[in-house]
């Protein structure tokens, strides 16, 4: 039986949150076919301060930067696990591979299990700079209720790995307060936050559904492989996704510095 590759690329600095990043590993081999593994890698350094724009910007060239060696690699997908989908149309544009992101395969998988969907975030920024504005490129602007926030650092969050209960405990309340708003699905704005309240078993708020998006992501992320291999289905490149040829990438990104060789 052959075995499929992910990169699983977050936005942050991982190896700085181990709690972290030993918890996306833990859940894939839960949600993840048997032949399927999954490689978790951040970015170098960075700030975890990326819900502001003018550093996420900043951020995203690492992130460009790994994700674009994927190719080379071996791997048969990329699943950017950040819910502000950085960089995701840009690097669909140019990677044969599936790449796969948090926030808009959790937005669609909503759609599927509930009329309304409002995001959680830990950081109210986040909501105001990102997510809505995510749900309206996508779309799904009329499918929203309203997108409620709680604030706490991340280096707080990852705590919650060894004791979700103060994390859950201001989920549960932003959250109640989204479904009093007309939340019929809930999604939890962030991949750490999202392993703290599976840890927690928390998976229905009032009735409410709360969905795994991490594991959204994964299972999304294995369709998207299997689809290619077994049905030949792949991105579009006619007209929005058109993609350059493979010399002119290679010529642009030696212009930027992100080739040494011509090898994409």
């Amino acid at each position: 039986m052959r075995k499929y590759k992910i990169l699983w690329q977050s936005s942050t600095a991982i190896a700085e949150f181990p709690e972290y990043k030993n918890a996306i590993e833990a859940h894939a081999k839960k949600i993840l076919s048997l032949n399927f593994e999954i490689e978790v890698r951040g970015v170098q350094k960075g700030t975890a301060d990326i819900h502001f724009m003018a550093f996420d910007f900043l951020n995203n060239s690492q992130l460009f930067d790994s994700v674009i060696r994927a190719k080379k690699e071996s791997y048969d997908a990329v699943a950017i696990g950040c819910f502000m989908d950085p960089i995701l149309e840009e690097l669909r544009e140019i990677m044969d591979i599936p790449v796969m992101s948090l926030g808009e395969a959790s937005m669609l998988t909503a759609c599927m299990l509930g009329k309304y969907f409002s995001v959680i975030s830990y950081i109210p920024q986040a909501n105001t700079k990102f997510y809505r504005n995510l749900a309206h490129k996508y779309g799904l602007l009329e499918r929203t209720a309203s997108f409620t926030s709680f604030d706490l650092p991340l280096a707080e969050l990852e705590k919650g790995f060894k004791d979700p209960g103060p994390v859950i405990k201001r989920f549960l309340t932003a959250a109640q307060k989204a479904v009093e708003e007309g939340a019929e699905v809930l999604l939890p704005g962030c991949g750490c936050l999202n392993l703290v309240i599976m840890k927690g078993k928390v998976n229905q708020v009032d009735g409410a559904t709360v969905l795994d998006v991490t594991g959204a992501l994964m299972k999304l992320t294995e369709m998207m492989i299997v689809l290619r291999e077994i049905s030949g289905t792949k991105i579009s490149r006619k007209g929005y996704f058109e993609a350059p040829t493979k010399e002119k990438i290679n010529e642009v990104l030696k212009i930027y510095g992100k080739l040494r060789k011509r090898e994409y």
